[in-house]
């Protein structure tokens, strides 16, 4: 669905949602000259998913979640208690279109699909972050490689073969060698007798999720975006020539809504005959202090779990959970993932956990994010559903956006992305 562009004296975009993601399209909006209003539900921005995950800025990685082999493995464990994919039972029927949905996806077909459409963005997620860093924004960042961390040789094996094979596309760098038992634990001490084999992915990147919230917002603010907190929006309107966006403070009006409010976006844009099918995948993280911090990132492929170094912690991030709810915190899931952890590492206690945190991550059954303006609203733009990659998404997201709210063109093919994709799903 195309949009008129952006005249300046059309009036301000109203962007909803102040995470990762809509503070990048405030910030590259802003940058491409039109007015902006920031609209966020909490007392502070990046209240959602956006400051307790990992941190992973991964382009070489950008896949969809659903990726073949993994579905049906995903799909049979889902209801055991210490499972990485996990549903509650009562949430089940609510969950059986989106699960077929998912299952359909996990397709060697889809799945290429879904990484062809992907490839574009991927591609731009460097140049918006050194976008980012000149203007004094997460210039913490690391690209030092994830050490990739196996319970076996055959899983590590298969998961080097595949990442050669991406290497070969040019859609990522090369990995090292394969490391094996003692080799592994050399290279990282903090890894348990449990870490069999591994190998490093040079060049990937983390940041600090929350000092990045912190400097964006910091930054939106400077480049004259009007950023408002506590400022929930209960529903959208399209005026023809115009929308506005209800708030507890009045009415808000701009020439065009932005809507990037991750999980929420779903409620808010069914009156305007959007059917999103978007669950709330509650990811849990926490901090520990082990006796050495790692060099790069961990990712242990058993645990399904991110082990980010970020200056004196380490953060521990991974599960995914579908429970009908968005923010409500299981003890449970915590003691989940240090159960499947505890194997792996050593040197660390992790019964001494601060920094305990869950947030909704937007999922679709594709895995693709939600992208464009809305099939018979062209002044309502989503922008939201980016799944896992939120953090590594999310400034290339803005810049696509600024693109294609300003004029000057998304840059890259949103019909993958587009909210309609969903008109025909129960």
């Amino acid at each position: 669905m195309s949009i008129a562009p952006l005249q300046r004296q059309d009036g301000p975009v109203v962007v909803v949602g102040g995470g990762i993601v809509g503070l990048s399209c405030a910030w590259f909006l802003r940058q491409a000259g039109a007015a902006v209003i920031v609209l966020e539900a909490g007392e502070r921005t990046g209240g959602g998913a956006s400051r307790g995950n990992a941190g992973a800025i991964c382009p070489g990685l950008v896949e969809p979640l659903a990726a073949p082999g993994m579905v049906r493995t995903a799909l049979d464990d889902l209801r055991s208690p210490d499972a990485a994919l996990y549903v509650h039972p009562a949430h089940m029927p609510q969950m059986a279109g989106f699960l077929l949905r998912f299952a359909r996806s996990g397709t060697q077909a889809a799945y290429d699909r879904g990484v062809a459409a992907l490839a574009p963005l991927a591609a731009g997620v460097t140049d918006a972050y050194d976008r980012l860093a000149r203007a004094g924004v997460g210039r913490h960042a690391r690209r030092d490689g994830y050490l990739m961390v196996f319970g076996s040789q055959r899983a590590a094996t298969e998961e080097h073969a595949r990442i050669v094979h991406r290497a070969a596309l040019g859609v990522c760098s090369p990995p090292e060698p394969l490391l094996s038992g003692a080799q592994l634990r050399a290279h990282e001490p903090l890894l348990g007798e449990a870490a069999v084999a591994g190998f490093v992915i040079p060049d990937e990147g983390w940041i600090d999720a929350s000092r990045l919230l912190d400097e964006l917002t910091d930054a939106v603010r400077d480049a004259g975006v009007d950023l408002r907190t506590k400022a929930p929006v209960s529903a959208i309107h399209d005026l023809g020539d115009a929308v506005e966006a209800d708030t507890p403070g009045g009415t808000v009006e701009g020439a065009i809504a932005v809507v990037a409010a991750g999980v929420w976006t779903r409620d808010l844009v069914a009156p305007l005959g959007v059917k999103l099918t978007m669950q709330a995948g509650k990811g849990y993280s926490f901090a520990v202090h082990p006796a050495r911090m790692p060099e790069r990132v961990l990712e242990l492929a058993d645990a399904h779990v991110m082990a980010t170094p970020l200056g004196d912690r380490l953060r521990i991030a991974g599960t995914m959970e579908f429970d009908g709810t968005i923010d409500r915190f299981h003890p449970e899931r915590i003691q989940a993932i240090v159960r499947r952890l505890t194997p792996l590492l050593q040197d660390v206690d992790l019964s001494d956990r601060t920094e305990e945190w869950v947030g909704p991550r937007p999922m679709t059954p594709d895995g693709l994010p939600v992208l464009g303006a809305l099939p018979r609203h062209p002044r309502v733009v989503l922008a939201t559903g980016h799944n896992m990659l939120g953090m590594t998404l999310g400034p290339v997201t803005g810049a696509v956006i600024a693109g294609l709210v300003c004029g000057d063109g998304p840059g890259i093919d949103l019909a993958p992305f587009a909210p309609a994709r969903f008109r025909r799903s129960g």
